[in-house]
């Protein structure tokens, strides 16, 4: 029967947006609601937005408010209809079955999950982790475990234990992606974040067992992960930026060539989701009463903190580096995510006056923050120029930790416009005018993409509400800014009903201030007085402390205050200009090959990317910077040591925009510091020092930016009398094919120190992600055919390091 004929109207209203200033053919677009309330008492929106819609879709939708779900009720028909969208993008999300193309032939795999999106019709790691801890965790905790468990695996039937790995763990799946997955990508370990959230939600018997499986799967990566991915030398996980992940979009084009040095690079994000992981597996076993194992993984926590401050901190920009090349010393580059950064600081791995610092120096684009800056010149729109709800979202998180209004105003506003003009919660936006689709891209954009409808649940019910569920319980702090009050609208009190935690009905209602004036800055509205049930409470509210019938919790607000108003703005360019100086990065240098000279000094040519704006080079070496600032493309390094393997790369800087290139292909100086081998054959070290060894390999088990495939083998050091001396893990990811052949291309480098005298090495297997049952469907290789854990090895390269100092 026709939607008029049950319902009666009750209230309409219309928003504008305003479009990027210099967009061709940009307008105002306006958003229109009609509410319409139910015979059952509930209520229906119809909603009309006049931007093109994404794909064709249709440009008015009708969503349906649930009786059975958490509701909003304030001024805004607006507001409370993106809400009810949000929980019913969730609903469309629920399922109970999965599908991929890539698994199971294609055929339903019976889960009750949440999957990820309307294009997305799977259950991927870090998509369900980043989503569940937003927002998921509380809206449906048993989904959000079950979707969770869904990707953890143990081995496959018939395969020996892997050595080193605690009897009885689990691992948490690494997804196909670059290089053959794991330990190329190392961010399953995101996992941790929506398992911390949904132990917070879940209780009693539910808990227990969830707790006891994501103990095992933890330990089961977590030890894993410190045998493959672990740098003992920087303290840090080498592996692909978390959510990052296609390659030429955030790294150097180059690096599709060279996967091994993505491996051993190492990221701000991921190694924030390792130290995430660290710290839940802590507590889990301090919870059992297992003193020495918390003790173990806190320790290993603490310390990976402290190299991460240390390791990715950029003085000179008052930011946190995106990533770090893979040198032995890492030089941390001059390129930047906001989700590194967000995760960083409210993890707590920030301290507090560089929490505040990076967050207010990220560049802002007028309708959001792109994922990151400066922008990649010449890739089209995906992760680069592109806003992402869901890093917005931990951006409003880290906002409201630090107290920056500015910022926390700035992503409501991008989260909230993009949720109204698009009928949806987006996969992603373009950066300058925040379309759907503008110019090259976004390449692909999923309607309600699943971490994208957890940061609008974030943004509404944490945000605004101060909805806040943690380990010591329930915490009600909204961060009310002047941006979320004007689009509450004009009236005195907001509610959001039907919220569930452990076993209790709780609803919060604001007592809203008034309405700020048009022209107010950023500011926000402390937190006056909390009441539960009519009765003053100050912190946490336990489980005890809730009534078994309805629980209401009353918040009332003071003035307004400034707080930081600090905020990073980028410039007014044309969207259509993919170089544009002030927010592009310079395109990456190319070092020519190196030769030691005659005097003993190395030469190094490079050839200059073309440019609007004048460039200077950095020339960086073993990690270290040589020279800075130079103008002409040629140097001379004075003080190479003759017999030792220098790696050699170069920077552009523009002179203007003080933007930084990435660092170009690496050039390694060989000569007299690299001894070819056979597997297995005998090798001389004269004198002590350092060493690398490394595989010259081919591996074109799959395509390089999919597989679970990369080899990973155990490197073994024996002397002379066979007594092992040292190990490592080394990978061998998927190899860019070149003119149609697969090239020889170095793999990642164990180094380690040795005194004088005779060795050898040899390699054995570890395990990659084909080994466990979860990839038993795959439909690639290392998946319906067995496990595949294999590569063409030409030789083993023993390299003559420089001494560290």
């Amino acid at each position: 029967m026709p939607l008029a004929v049950l319902a009666a109207p009750s209230a309409s209203m219309k928003q504008t947006f305003p479009a990027y200033p210099t967009e061709p053919n940009g307008r105002v677009e306006t958003v229109s609601v009609d509410t319409l309330l139910r015979p059952d008492g509930g209520r229906s929106f119809m909603l009309r937005s006049t931007q093109a819609q994404r794909d064709g879709a249709a440009q008015q939708r009708v969503v349906d408010e649930r009786a059975d779900a958490p509701q909003v009720r304030s001024p805004s028909a607006l507001f409370d209809a993106l809400f009810a969208m949000a929980v019913d993008d969730a609903r469309l999300n629920s399922v109970d079955e999965i599908r991929d193309a890539a698994y199971n032939g294609g055929r339903p795999i019976a889960c009750r999950c949440f999957q990820t999106g309307e294009f997305w019709h799977y259950v991927w790691t870090r998509d369900v982790s980043y989503a569940t801890n937003l927002g998921l965790a509380w809206l449906d905790p048993q989904r959000s475990a079950t979707s969770l468990l869904f990707k953890t695996s143990g081995w496959r039937a018939g395969l020996a234990a892997v050595p080193g790995l605690p009897a009885g763990s689990t691992q948490i799946v690494q997804d196909t992606g670059s290089g053959g997955s794991w330990p190329v990508s190392t961010d399953r370990v995101s996992w941790a974040w929506a398992a911390r959230s949904v132990l917070d939600n879940l209780d009693g018997d539910e808990r227990k067992a969830f707790a006891a499986r994501a103990r095992a799967a933890l330990q089961g990566t977590v030890e894993a992960d410190r045998l493959a991915a672990f740098d003992a030398a920087s303290g840090l996980y080498g592996g692909e930026q978390s959510f990052l992940d296609w390659r030429v979009q955030s790294y150097a084009p180059w690096i599709t060539d060279h996967l091994a040095r993505m491996a051993g690079s190492r990221a701000l994000s991921t190694n924030v989701s390792h130290y995430q992981a660290l710290r839940l597996l802590a507590q889990l076993f301090a919870a059992e009463g297992d003193a020495a194992m918390a003790a173990r993984y806190g320790g290993w926590a603490d310390q990976l903190q402290a190299a991460i401050d240390r390791a990715f901190w950029l003085e000179d920009e008052q930011q946190y580096a995106s990533l770090t090349s893979d040198d032995a010393r890492p030089i941390p580059l001059h390129k930047f995510d906001l989700l590194g950064t967000a995760l960083a600081v409210v993890s707590g791995v920030a301290p507090p006056q560089r929490a505040a610092q990076a967050l207010a120096r990220y560049a802002h684009a007028p309708f959001g923050a792109p994922v990151i800056a400066p922008q990649q010149p010449g890739v089209p729109v995906y992760h680069n120029r592109a806003i992402w709800p869901f890093v917005t979202a931990y951006a409003l998180r880290a906002a409201a930790q630090v107290g920056n209004t500015a910022v926390a105003g700035h992503a409501f506003d991008s989260l909230y416009r993009g949720a109204a003009l698009n009928l949806s919660n987006m996969e992603n936006l373009e950066w300058l005018t925040a379309r759907p689709r503008f110019d090259d891209g976004p390449v692909i954009n999923s309607r309600r993409q699943l971490w994208s409808v957890g940061a609008y649940l974030s943004a509404v019910a944490e945000s605004v509400f101060g909805w806040q569920v943690g380990s010591e319980g329930l915490r009600i702090a909204p961060f009310l800014t002047t941006a979320s009050r004007r689009a509450l609208g004009d009236g005195e009190q907001a509610s959001l009903s039907g919220l569930r935690w452990r076993g209790h009905q709780v609803e919060i209602v604001l007592a809203l201030p008034p309405l700020p004036a048009a022209t107010a800055g950023p500011a926000h509205y402390p937190v006056q007085q909390v009441l539960l049930n009519g009765k003053v409470v100050i912190g946490v509210i336990g489980p005890q402390q809730l009534s078994s019938g309805p629980n209401r919790v009353e918040v009332s607000f003071a003035a307004a205050e400034a707080g930081d108003m600090r905020i990073t703005q980028v410039a007014s360019v044309d969207p259509l200009d993919r170089k544009e100086p002030r927010v592009f990065a310079p395109d990456v240098p190319r070092l020519l090959p190196v030769a030691a000279e005659a005097d003993g000094g190395v030469l190094l040519r490079f050839e200059a990317p073309a440019s609007r704006e004048a460039l200077r080079f950095n020339i960086y070496r073993d990690g270290r910077q040589l020279a800075a600032d130079l103008q002409q493309t040629r140097w001379t390094d004075r003080s190479a040591r003759p017999g030792v393997a220098h790696v050699y790369a170069v920077e552009a800087v523009g002179a203007a925009s003080g933007h930084r290139s990435h660092l170009s292909e690496p050039v390694r100086l060989d000569a007299g510091a690299v001894q070819r081998l056979a597997l297995g054959e005998g090798f001389v070290r004269a004198a002590a020092g350092r060493v690398g060894f490394e595989l010259l390999y081919d591996n074109h088990a799959h395509e390089t930016q999919t597989g679970v495939t990369n080899a990973v083998k155990l490197l073994r050091v024996l002397d002379e009398q066979g007594r092992e001396v040292a190990r490592g893990v080394v990978q061998m990811p998927h190899v860019e094919p070149v003119g149609g052949q697969h090239p020889k291309r170095l793999s990642t480098q164990l180094r380690v120190t040795l005194l004088a005298g005779r060795y050898r090495a040899e390699l054995l297997d570890f395990f990659n992600m084909s080994y466990l049952q979860s990839n038993a469907n795959y439909g690639g290789a290392g998946g319906v055919g067995g496990p595949l854990n294999a590569a063409d090895i030409e030789a083993l390269q023993v390299v003559t390091l420089p001494d560290e100092d």
